[in-house]
């Protein structure tokens, strides 16, 4: 819960830098209103069955269309994929793909995800209906809207698309090309999560590296005071002084309980998790910083407890919620709120059940720095089994059909772009070397966190990160290029 907070408060100034950035945009163009309209396109719940779809059972996908640099039906079309959270005007009016769609003259269209934001039904979030939530009926209903968009706007067939995302919607855009090569002629995959995985211990190891990368301002010194801090923890735990972590860390509820310890101490790493993920996103949150904290004094637990302090402070907290029957509670809503901003908690942890897994541990021969108590058995897969009626044993098979499905790591499609930071831990599944034969590229940034690329580029941006706009700026152009030159 923690995690999801930090990402909230992300996604925050995520809104509020690209607000800016219209807002002055608007000022100097003398702009009145947006140029991005909002549509409703119904879609089919069930695109893979027929029958069903005679039943007319449907639910209406919002998209945002932004003609502010359309040159006529020649121009490219460019799509951003939404994923799982609410998707707004901003991802077309700001970012990389705005900033490559006025170089190539191109419509900028953004589809929101099924079963996110305002794209689901009243009865949405109940579990019969979260069947038809996947992403291959995601994948599916981007096919239908290129269909759509060509037959609204008279675009031909022949007209280039490049499609765009990060993250979950990152793999779906790698996954649209594998897929739908002939509706797509490229996509960049931003910190696209490629390979699922049950297990993911892969996370926390890059957590640790990242910790301890001074590229960041990381250290091996603050590394191992992040390790002896959950240490301590983990001894106070087995010495059952539960009553003494409830008072330092000032938890709303007693933790003594199994799953309320994992939660706990769950809670207290998606502090560090968050930061590294999101590094530098929120002004003065970074792995510098966390190390400055976690080193300040001698004595690495005192250091936790300063930290934690601050991120409840951060998060207008008085006590922190480490109910694992409050966390239950939450994914157990069903209530659909259309207006709601961010991220789909119940949504996204089904598809985690469902398809990919991800589930982030600190096994006991991983890099991991923090608690042991962060098990795979006490991940979500309790959610799984408990929520969503998903046998843990269940979701290992869910998990290899999905890498079957889609090749894993290993896709064998064209002109995709996988973009990485070293920083970011979702990059220990996705493809960071180039496959030249295949006309497959990775961009690999040094020292930069999840889908730093997406965003609006700013002065105090590395040089890495800049290089590599430039380096995605220039395929981009490739894949458009090389389709037109393929026209009969």
């Amino acid at each position: 819960t923690r995690f999801w907070k930090f990402r909230q408060l992300v996604e925050h100034h995520r809104r509020q830098r690209a607000d800016q950035v219209i807002a002055e945009r608007y000022r100097k163009n003398g702009y009145r209103s947006s140029p991005t309209q909002t549509f409703f396109l119904e879609q089919p719940l069930d695109h893979f069955n027929a029958m069903f779809k005679e039943l007319g059972k449907t639910y209406k996908q919002r998209y945002y269309v932004n003609a502010e640099f359309w040159f006529g039906q020649e121009s490219p079309v460019f799509l951003f994929i939404g994923g799982e959270g609410t998707l707004t005007a901003r991802d077309v009016e700001a970012g990389e793909m705005y900033e490559l769609g006025r170089q190539h003259k191109a419509l900028l269209v953004g589809v929101e995800h099924r079963f996110y934001g305002a794209s689901l039904n009243d009865d949405g979030l109940q579990l019969e209906e979260l069947e038809y939530l996947s992403s291959q009926q995601a994948l599916a209903d981007l096919a239908t809207f290129v269909r759509y968009i060509r037959t609204k706007y008279g675009i031909p067939d022949s007209t280039q698309w490049i499609c765009f995302g990060g993250s979950y919607p990152g793999a779906l855009s790698a996954w649209f090309r594998l897929k739908y090569p002939h509706l797509v002629a490229g996509a960049v995959a931003s910190s696209a999560p490629v390979r699922a995985i049950t297990n993911f211990e892969g996370y926390n190891d890059v957590v640790a590296a990242s910790l301890s990368s001074e590229l960041v301002g990381g250290s091996k010194g603050c590394l191992e005071t992040v390790r002896a801090a959950f240490r301590q923890i983990d001894d106070m735990i087995l010495y059952t002084l539960y009553d003494q972590l409830q008072e330092d860390f000032q938890s709303c509820n007693k933790i003594s309980m199994q799953e309320d310890t994992v939660q706990f101490v769950s809670n207290l790493a998606g502090n560090i998790m968050g930061v590294v993920q999101y590094n530098n996103e929120i002004p003065g949150q970074n792995i510098s910083h966390v190390c400055e904290v976690m080193t300040s004094t001698s004595n690495p637990y005192t250091n936790l407890v300063a930290l934690n302090k601050e991120y409840m402070a951060m998060s207008n907290e008085t006590c922190v919620d480490n109910s694992y029957m409050n966390y239950t509670a939450m994914m157990s809503n069903t209530t659909v709120d259309r207006a709601a901003m961010g991220a789909g908690e119940r949504q996204w942890t089904y598809q985690t059940c469902s398809q990919f897994g991800y589930y982030q541990t600190c096994d006991a021969n991983t890099d991991c720095p923090f608690s042991k108590q962060m098990s795979l058995a006490y991940s979500d897969l309790q959610i799984c089994q408990k929520i969503f009626k998903i046998n843990p044993a269940d979701v290992d098979v869910d998990v290899q059909f999905t890498n079957d499905y889609y090749g894993g790591n290993r896709t064998q499609q064209s002109k995709i772009v996988f973009v990485n930071g070293s920083i970011d831990p979702w990059h220990w599944l996705s493809i960071l070397t180039n496959q030249t034969a295949l006309h497959q590229y990775a961009v690999f940034i040094p020292g930069t966190a999840h889908c730093a690329d997406l965003g609006t580029a700013r002065d105090s941006d590395p040089a890495a990160l800049s290089a590599a706009r430039q380096e995605i700026a220039g395929l981009v152009a490739q894949f458009l290029e090389d389709a037109v030159r393929r026209k009969p």
